[in-house]
């Protein structure tokens, strides 16, 4: 026993130093979110706060307070960057969480964008994955397209470190939720790697497949502007509508630095027509409301009290620049939500997902109290924990959108 003692005792202070860093990591950690842990929380505060050193008002709502510094936001951009990377493929791709199995190209596509400043290389690895997986045609007839996929690891390797294997198995679902927004969130997401990387050479050697993924949307278009989810459906959603909507019109913009005028003129033609029949067909003058999803046997319009799609769909058109913050429609929406979900901000929403591209809609708005208040409790409920599901890509890259909002408000000092 003895003997064992002296022999362990390196080991015992290894031990025990190790412990004693993850304690100073935790802590720290900790103290950070401190300020996002309970200050954030000033919805009850703020009568007793009004006028007091360290907050202001923009148009009546309080601005971002002193106590949530830039060196924090920061830190949580970057913190949740290293996360969205660590769900990367060593071929490109993006599964829904670091112990996740499944790539949906949709909710990576999103995620990519949030990454193309700070990380071109792994974004440019994601565009040439997409490119390399495009259906031609798929199992409907449609080229352009991309399916979802499971990933399988090889024996020895887990989830948890799938960035030091090679060792993976993509299995294509021969499915896809949606034809129209795979391949519009795509091109958003690849006009952002081209003004913003100056990358000209990786499109101009893959137009041909990228002329394939706009397709997609302009087969699917119907007469009267709007776009059908997929092949073989005869339902055309707002939600989709919205991105078709902003894709098109981001990938114009491609073209046209490009030189190819008509080509370009022609998908911003295409994309008039959506936004044309987004206010023809699915919007009530009366109730200020959209119809979140059309077909030849029904028209849908948000139900009382449901979150999503009836309430959240709403949204989209602000966040995808349909209508401006300051539209007269754009008020009607936000109010009649906030009235419908008044505790959104604090994870009342009917629904398991976070939803936190309702906060980036509500910064926009200029309700950042709310959309404050939602990062401190998402920070609570989901960043300390260890983001446990339902936090996923999609999640993680609106809370980054939302902080760089927020930074970029932020007075200068």
């Amino acid at each position: 026993m003895v003997r064992f003692l002296l022999q362990g005792r390196p080991l015992l202070a290894a031990v025990l130093t190790l412990t004693v860093l993850v304690a100073i990591v935790f802590i720290g950690r900790h103290i950070g979110h401190r300020c996002l842990g309970t200050s954030l929380n000033f919805q009850d505060d703020q009568d007793n706060q009004a006028g007091e050193a360290g907050t202001s008002t923009v148009a009546g709502v309080a601005s971002v307070p002193d106590c949530l510094t830039p060196q924090q936001i920061a830190f949580l951009i970057e913190d949740e960057l290293a996360w969205l990377m660590d769900c990367r493929l060593p071929n490109g791709a993006f599964i829904q969480s670091p112990e996740g199995n499944t790539v949906i190209p949709y909710f990576a596509n999103l995620a990519a964008r949030t990454l193309v400043a700070r990380y071109p290389g792994a974004v440019r690895d994601y565009i040439l994955w997409y490119l390399a997986s495009l259906n031609k045609p798929d199992r409907w007839g449609l080229s352009g397209t991309i399916y979802d996929y499971r990933v399988m690891y090889a024996s020895g390797s887990s989830p948890a470190n799938h960035g030091q294997y090679m060792e993976i198995m993509m299995i294509p679902t021969a499915n896809y939720d949606s034809a129209d927004s795979y391949a519009a969130t795509f091109l958003s997401l690849v006009a952002d790697y081209y003004f913003i990387t100056g990358d000209k050479e990786l499109i101009r050697s893959h137009l041909d497949d990228l002329s394939l993924v706009a397709n997609v949307v302009l087969e699917l278009q119907d007469e009267d502007g709007l776009v059908f989810v997929k092949p073989g459906s005869w339902t055309k959603y707002l939600m989709d509508n919205a991105e078709n909507y902003r894709g098109l019109l981001d990938w114009s913009q491609v073209l046209l630095e490009e030189g190819y005028i008509q080509k370009a003129n022609h998908l911003k033609h295409a994309a008039a027509r959506i936004k044309e029949g987004i206010f023809d067909v699915l919007y009530d003058p009366e109730t200020g409301a959209f119809a979140w999803s059309v077909s030849p046997i029904w028209k849908r319009f948000p139900r009382e009290g449901r979150w999503y799609p009836d309430g959240v769909s709403q949204l989209y058109l602000l966040t995808c620049g349909l209508i401006a913050p300051d539209d007269p429609v754009a008020h009607t929406i936000w109010h009649a939500f906030v009235k419908t979900f008044p505790e959104w901000q604090a994870g009342v929403n009917k629904d398991k997902f976070p939803w936190t591209s309702v906060a980036v809609a509500s910064f926009m708005m200029g309700d950042r109290d709310k959309a404050l208040e939602f990062v401190g409790w998402a920070d609570r409920e989901y960043l300390l924990n260890g983001r446990p599901y339902p936090w996923y890509i999609l999640e993680s890259a609106n809370l980054v959108t939302l902080l760089e909002l927020v930074a970029s408000s932020a007075p200068t000092k």
